[in-house]
Order: structure tokens, then C-alpha cells, then sequence
């Protein structure tokens, strides 16, 4: 078989605002601001799919959450979790104090109210899923081959969306990055994120600095105190993410 040459994938993105007492496992991360739940879905079709789970944070925090998951034998979050049929297995692959890894096996799941069951019944076979949840909020990242699907799938998701749930959408374009340490990288606000690619790309970064804030807050045409203070809240979000999901111990 000849190999055939690939365009770059496609991306969506989208959030998902969850009432804060909606459901047990959205109750836990409200409760726990560095604890995050975040996985990465292929897509197999007909309503199966693999998951690896990845949770991190304080560990008695991350036992409450992990405790929350297993009940349920990781079935996916739904709408109306007593209506989630199907058959999953799962195995654990890491369990250290700050940082469990999980590996899902779901299948038959496509009459389950969630989104798993509908990336499951109306993507292409092979694409990948990405998110990650902290408190009410979860983003949602996915690489496709394809981006036909993408209207139905934004209807059938507006329709089992309860009131309790708010759906907004990012964007839809070719994808150009993969992150590779299995988060989906969304916890900077668009200025934030803006500022540090130009910081970096700029040489702002290097040693010694190739332009100075002065300068890089003209070329962005921003007051240099709000550049300033976008880079700091960006380099924290980054630092305590580093350090929550490699350190030794809890943050102070």
C-alpha cells in the first residue's frame, strides 16, 4: 500500500461553562482552584472511543476526584449520567501523589447525552480529542481529518445541552500545533497568549534581550504597564502549572 501525502489537519475548539453544583465532578474541581482533569479521546467509531485521563493537583483533592471518576467507571460526562449506557474498561497506568494517569476503554456509548457519544457517532475514526477541565469550565480541542461534520455536530451538542450547561465556540481552521504533554493549553486569555508568542518571537526571551518591553508595548501599540502585567499573569499561569503538575508537593 503506497502512502498518500496529508493536508494539515483541521481544529475545533469550544468551552463548556458547567453549573458549579451540576454534577459531583464539577463540585470537586470548583472546590479545588490547582486541581485539573484533563484527557485525551481517538475516536474509533460507532460510539467507542480510547481516553487517557490525567489528573492533577493536591492528591487528597486528586483521590477525591479520582474516587468520583472510578464510581462511575469513568463513563463520560453526560447530560443525564443514569441514561450513559455502554461498556468501559479501565486501567491505571500512573498513580503518583500529585499526578494519576488513567487509561479508558469505551464502547457503545453513542446513546449516552454527552459529548464523547457525539464526537463518537459523527467524526471521522482516528481523530483526536483534547480537554481539559478546571472548576466549572472545560475546553475542548479536536484534530480532524475532515471538518464536514463540524455544523451537525454544533447542533446535536446545542441539543443536549442542558440548562445547567453553556456552550461557547472557538474557532474552526487548520491546525498547527500539537502541545504534546496531553493539556490542552487554553489557560491564558487571548491578550495573555498574544503578548507571550510576541514576546517570544520578538527575542524578548533570549539572553541578552533582543527588545525591550518599551519597545515590544510600541509594536503591539499597548501601554507598556499592561504589557508588563499581561506577561506576568501569563509567566504565573505557566509557572504554578509547571510546578502543580511536577513538583514534589503542594503549592504554598
Amino acid at each position: 500500500m503506497s502512502a498518500v501525502p496529508a493536508d494539515r489537519l483541521r481544529e475545533l475548539t469550544f468551552r463548556l461553562e458547567h453549573d458549579p453544583d451540576g454534577d459531583r465532578i464539577t463540585t470537586i474541581l470548583c472546590q479545588h482552584e490547582t486541581l485539573e482533569l484533563s484527557t485525551i479521546d481517538i475516536v474509533l467509531g460507532n460510539g467507542s472511543y480510547t481516553r487517557l485521563v490525567q489528573l492533577t493537583g493536591d492528591p487528597d483533592a486528586a483521590d477525591s476526584l479520582q474516587t468520583a471518576l472510578e464510581d462511575h467507571d469513568y463513563c463520560p460526562r453526560a447530560v443525564d449520567p443514569e441514561a450513559c449506557g455502554g461498556q468501559r474498561s479501565w486501567y491505571r497506568l500512573e498513580c503518583s501523589p500529585r499526578r494519576r494517569l488513567i487509561y479508558v476503554y469505551a464502547e457503545d456509548v453513542q446513546s449516552c447525552p454527552s459529548v464523547e457519544a457525539l464526537l463518537t457517532t459523527n467524526l471521522n475514526c482516528g481523530t483526536i480529542c483534547e480537554s481539559r477541565h478546571c472548576g466549572e469550565t472545560v475546553w475542548w480541542r479536536l484534530l480532524m481529518r475532515s471538518d464536514e461534520a463540524v455544523s451537525t455536530l454544533y447542533d446535536r451538542l446545542h441539543g443536549i445541552l442542558g440548562e445547567d450547561v453553556t456552550l461557547e465556540m472557538g474557532h474552526l481552521g487548520t491546525a498547527t500545533e500539537w502541545h504534546g504533554d496531553g493539556i490542552v493549553d487554553v489557560g491564558l486569555s487571548g491578550s495573555q497568549r498574544e503578548a507571550l508568542e510576541a514576546a517570544a518571537s520578538r527575542g524578548y526571551y533570549e539572553r541578552p534581550r533582543e527588545i525591550t518591553l518599551e519597545a515590544l508595548a510600541s509594536d503591539l501599540d499597548v501601554p507598556e504597564s499592561t504589557l508588563s502585567y499581561r506577561l506576568r499573569m501569563a509567566e504565573s499561569t505557566l509557572v504554578k502549572r509547571h510546578l502543580e503538575r511536577f513538583g514534589d508537593g503542594p503549592l504554598a
